[in-house]
């Protein structure tokens, strides 16, 4: 029997996990992308403001680097297109955080479970795909599915909704402060993995 290294709050009646940095090591490639997209700006994009960022999807990510480094000519939308290939193209290189695994792996058919991600549709399927995570999780908010982002609390609110279980009983299990926020946010219990790997 393996132990777990992370805890689950006892009185949890659902969990919920944030995907990139929390369920799937993709932060390094995603910090890859954002510096591959924006090289032609003569951009070189933080580590420590990048993760300070995690859980805000990239094209609200790539406003905010417009704004800080006060591009002038920035082309959002081939910046978006040119880090999307980078990363789609180095899936490969992405790898399951085993602590957290072991938690949906043990918690499966015993507790309601979903994902709440700052990212698209189109890439979170390929990662489901990927990792097989479907046989474990059925319900999946990204931000396609959202109109406000984290830190704003409607991604776990909508996560609770579909698991059917009631905010203040729901754990999200997080790697980025947004998320955290927005866990909070929501009147969650919080577990910052970031503590435990």
């Amino acid at each position: 029997m393996h132990s777990i290294t992370i805890p689950v709050p006892s009185k949890a009646k659902g969990l919920i996990f944030d995907l990139d940095g929390t369920i799937l090591d993709s932060m390094p490639l995603h910090h890859e992308g954002y510096n591959h997209a924006l090289a032609p700006y003569g951009v070189d994009y933080p580590k420590a403001i990048f993760e300070s960022r995690g859980g805000i999807p990239t094209k609200d990510t790539m406003r905010l680097i417009e704004k800080d480094y006060e591009i002038t000519n920035f082309d959002i939308e081939q910046a978006l297109e040119a880090k999307r290939l980078f990363v789609e193209s180095n899936l490969d290189r992405i790898q399951l955080i085993t602590p957290v695994f072991e938690i949906i792996r043990d918690f499966h058919h015993k507790l309601p479970m979903a994902v709440g991600t700052g990212s698209n549709r189109k890439v979170v399927n390929e990662l489901f795909e990927r990792f097989n995570l479907s046989k474990y999780i059925s319900h999946v908010v990204t931000a396609t599915e959202v109109s406000h982002y984290k830190p704003h609390p409607e991604t776990f609110l909508k996560c609770a909704e579909l698991i059917g279980i009631d905010p203040e009983d729901c754990v999200v299990f997080e790697d980025g402060k947004p998320g955290m926020q927005a866990a909070e946010a929501a009147g969650m219990k919080v577990v910052d993995v970031t503590k435990y790997l």
